[in-house]
C-alpha cells in the first residue's frame, strides 16, 4: 500500500485517476462532507471514463453529530451516491469492517466503477 496525501477531496479523486491509469488499485479516504467537494470530480472524470475508485467515507451528521454544520451533508449522502449510481455499503462495526470493504472493492475493481463505504460516526468519533 501507498500512501498519498491530497490537500482536497477533489485532487484525491485526480491522483485516483493517475494511479488506476498507471496499474494500481485506488482507494480515497474521505468525511462525507468532503464528498460535496469532490461531485464534479467524480462525475466527470471517474464515472464517465470508468476509472474505479473504492472511496471509504467517514461519516458526519450521523447521531451524535455535535457540529450542526455536519448534519445536511451526512443525511443527504446515500440518496447523493444513489443519484450518481455508486453502490454503496454502511459498515455499522469494526468486525464487519473488513469483509464490507473487501466487497465494496471487489465490485468496483471488478466492473469499472466506483464503490464507497460508509463508516458509522460512532466508529471513527472520539466524541461519541
Amino acid at each position: 500500500m501507498r500512501l498519498v496525501l491530497a490537500t482536497r477531496e477533489e485532487e484525491a479523486f485526480g491522483i485516483a485517476a493517475g494511479l488506476y491509469l498507471a496499474g494500481a488499485r485506488p482507494a480515497v479516504m474521505l468525511q462525507s462532507s468532503g464528498l460535496g467537494n469532490s461531485l464534479n470530480a467524480i462525475t466527470s472524470l471517474l464515472l464517465p471514463y470508468q476509472i474505479p475508485t473504492l472511496m471509504v467515507i467517514s461519516m458526519r451528521g450521523d447521531a451524535s453529530e455535535w457540529n450542526a454544520a455536519q448534519v445536511p451533508m451526512g443525511r443527504a449522502l446515500p440518496a447523493i451516491l444513489d443519484a450518481m449510481g455508486i453502490p454503496h455499503l454502511r459498515v455499522e462495526s469494526a468486525p464487519q469492517a473488513e469483509e464490507l470493504v473487501r466487497q465494496a472493492a471487489v465490485t468496483a475493481f471488478g466492473t469499472r466503477t466506483i464503490g464507497a463505504c460508509l463508516l458509522a460516526r460512532r466508529m471513527t468519533s472520539v466524541r461519541a
